[in-house]
């Protein structure tokens, strides 16, 4: 076979895996889409609110923070 046949069968080839890739991102892109959404957690989400105003309460009232862990 002449190098150029070889080259036109090799862009072929990977033009086809482009286009099967494409195909199977597009695939499961609406696999994921039917799944339910799991709900997120708020909980640490309070968390975090309640050490900020506590951190707040301990500035405006003067106390210290607490000591880090030794």
């Amino acid at each position: 076979m002449r190098p150029a046949f070889h080259h036109e069968l090799a862009a072929a080839r990977v033009a086809d895996l482009h286009h099967q890739a494409a195909r199977e991102r597009a695939a499961k892109a609406a696999i994921r889409d039917r799944r339910p959404r799991p709900h997120q957690r708020t909980g640490s989400v309070t968390g975090h609110t309640v050490t900020g105003l506590a951190r707040r309460v301990l500035t405006l009232a003067g106390g210290r923070g607490p000591s880090p862990a030794r």
